[in-house]
């Protein structure tokens, strides 16, 4: 879903010099009516979740049902959508189980997805720009040596036909800030097993990492083990994510693993709290304990 721009500027200037009074501020099709009855078409779907009380995340309906609701085209409808999307103040979302949900700002990130951060950001009309703050070699650390198993890298490069030296030793260590509109949005700290994608910092680091590790390395990132938890900004962090420090963080710890099960990824990212909402879709029950009840 791609962030749309309003319309104006330039047009409006040159249409107020043209007959000497003030520009109408007017719509793709130049049509003051149509933005009024655009306004009006907002003004009606707020009070509509207003009254409704509903809460971020709730559906709405399909854009057919809320037009005949509302007794209007859909085309007026789509337009007053558009405006609100802008303001993230609804989202839509194809699919069956998509329509049109009420939003409050914050950014959903969908807990059952790989997914990168820019390209579900993207679906919801945020433009996310990732801006690498550091990136080194460094010497793997007893948990990078544990959570990545670079112990296990031997039979992994003879696989890749990596050549001999050192291996499981290093990691690349990458710290990235993710912001929206300038402002800053997540940080990500990475690190990734040198053997596994060699001259990884040649790369365009701002770019979405799985799409690199497909496109370059051949590996696809198929699945990953996250927790997600409550914890205060430090003060690298507050100054990062310009924060008062004591500030709460959704931090998500992942381990990311190819299709063959070996990690390939030890990533945290942090959020401010105020800024992200997560979703799950359940199916079934998840088994606490492995052990068998008598």
């Amino acid at each position: 879903m791609a962030v749309r721009s309003t319309m104006g500027g330039a047009d409006d200037a040159q249409s107020e010099a043209a007959d000497g009074q003030p520009a109408q501020a007017c719509d793709a099709r130049g049509d003051p009516r149509e933005l009024d009855e655009v306004e009006a078409t907002v003004r009606r779907i707020r009070a509509m979740i207003a009254a409704g009380e509903y809460a971020p995340g709730e559906r709405l309906g399909s854009e057919r049902a809320l037009a005949e609701g509302l007794g209007i085209p859909r085309s007026a409808l789509r337009r007053a959508l558009d405006r609100m999307e802008q303001g993230h103040e609804i989202s839509r979302k194809i699919g069956r189980t998509g329509g049109i949900t009420v939003a409050d700002g914050r950014l959903e990130r969908n807990v059952n997805t790989l997914e990168s951060l820019p390209v579900f950001a993207r679906r919801q009309g945020f433009a996310v720009v990732s801006h690498v703050l550091s990136a080194t070699v460094a010497m793997a650390s007893d948990a990078d040596r544990r959570m990545l198993r670079l112990d296990d890298m031997f039979p992994r490069m003879e696989r890749h036909g990596a050549g001999g030296g050192a291996r499981g030793t290093s990691v690349y260590s990458i710290v990235r800030l993710r912001t929206v509109n300038d402002n800053p949005l997540s940080v990500e700290l990475t690190h990734l097993p040198t053997d596994v994608f060699p001259g990884f910092l040649l790369h365009d680091l701002s770019e979405p990492f799985y799409e690199i590790f497909r496109s370059r390395y051949g590996v696809v990132a198929d699945s990953a083990q996250e927790t997600i938890e409550a914890v205060s900004a430090d003060e690298r962090l507050s100054r990062w994510l310009q924060l008062p420090e004591g500030e709460t963080l959704i931090r998500i710890r992942r381990v990311a693993c190819d299709a063959d099960g070996m990690p390939c990824e030890r990533a945290e990212e942090y959020y401010p709290a105020f800024k992200i909402r997560f979703t799950m879709r359940h199916s079934g029950y998840v088994r606490l304990s492995a052990t068998r009840e008598s």
